[in-house]
């Protein structure tokens, strides 16, 4: 009878851990469930050369294989105004622009320096001036005061000795649409342009106009990441681990367009994704950049901008750059 009791206890006792189990099993599977996120990122597609990472990611299907969902958001206006509107998640900009505005007070995440090169100052091919350091009492032609062309002027004018702050312009800035700034400097109106590619190049090439700075080849920028991977914040916070996933993306298509610039070339003028140049040429102005996206990197980049705005006195002497890069620049991977 004891024997029987006994075994009718075990059998209880066994029951118990299986239910605990099974239980164990179902909570781990509906938190499993809980923590999947299904969300789709919205991301905001140009057709900009210097935008190859991003269209190598959505032509060889990469987003899918990280199990990312997106949906292609139409460039309305420019892509902060989208970010800010809560309808761009991730995109490419360029860096120099973006100091203003974070001074300014904009909300925004930098993640990754994507890769270098695309602006230049260009002067015609018959011009005395030969670099930066002929630029004064000059007349630059940009398409925008806080643009990311006006910007590198100013940097490269303050390293070569020249007013370029507020207090202290020993140049004139002038603001054209960025098509019409070749047509202001061959009528006379301006003695230097500031342009970013493909435009650039193009123009140097049809006209033989001559190169005064070229970001991806000058001793003092050519290892600047120019363009730089920028999240919304709160899709960084809701939605970390497919931030995360994105990064991961960019910079694998980026290191493809490093490895493979004539097939990436090929496949945006053939998709009709950049409307300018030609596979070969377009081919050419990829290879002078560096696409091998770097946090580290981008981040020293983004401090280069910082110090030398802040010296220009652009943004305040005030502003404690460390805990602007530390609130702004993430390092999912270091």
């Amino acid at each position: 009878m004891k024997k029987c009791k006994g075994y009718v206890a075990l059998c209880l006792v066994l029951m118990m851990i299986a239910a605990t189990l099974a239980g164990c099993s179902n909570t781990a599977k509906e938190t499993a469930a809980a923590k999947k996120d299904d969300y789709v990122v919205k991301i905001p597609v140009s057709g900009g050369l210097c935008n190859a990472p991003l269209h190598v990611a959505l032509d060889k299907g990469m987003f899918e294989e990280a199990g990312i969902k997106y949906e292609i958001t139409k460039i309305e206006t420019n892509t902060v105004d989208l970010m800010v509107a809560g309808k761009a998640d991730a995109f490419s900009e360029m860096l120099p622009a973006m100091i203003q505005q974070i001074n300014n007070g904009l909300d925004v995440n930098i993640a990754m320096g994507i890769h270098t090169g695309c602006l230049k100052l260009i002067t015609k091919k018959d011009s005395p001036i030969n670099s930066v350091k002929d630029l004064k009492g000059k007349k630059i032609g940009v398409p925008g005061l806080a643009s990311s062309q006006a910007i590198i002027a100013q940097r490269a004018l303050l390293a070569a000795g020249i007013g370029a702050s507020p207090e202290n312009m020993e140049v004139e800035f002038v603001v054209y649409n960025q098509p019409e700034l070749p047509i202001a400097l061959k009528n006379g109106q301006v003695d230097v342009i500031g342009m970013s590619d493909p435009a650039a190049s193009l123009f140097v090439a049809d006209e033989g106009a001559k190169l005064i700075l070229d970001t991806a080849v000058d001793p003092e920028y050519k290892n600047e990441y120019c363009c730089v991977l920028v999240l919304r914040p709160d899709f960084v916070k809701q939605h970390p681990e497919i931030a995360k996933k994105y990064v991961g993306v960019i910079k694998k298509a980026g290191e493809y367009v490093q490895n493979h610039p004539e097939e990436v070339a090929k496949m945006q003028v053939d998709k009709k994704i950049v409307a300018l140049g030609n596979p070969e040429f377009n081919a050419g102005i990829l290879k002078t950049y560096k696409f091998i996206p770097s946090v580290p990197e981008g981040k020293q980049s983004f401090k280069n901008n910082l110090e030398d705005l802040q010296r220009l006195k652009i943004i305040s002497k005030d502003l404690d750059l460390e805990q602007v890069i530390k609130k702004v620049y993430l390092e999912f991977d270091k």
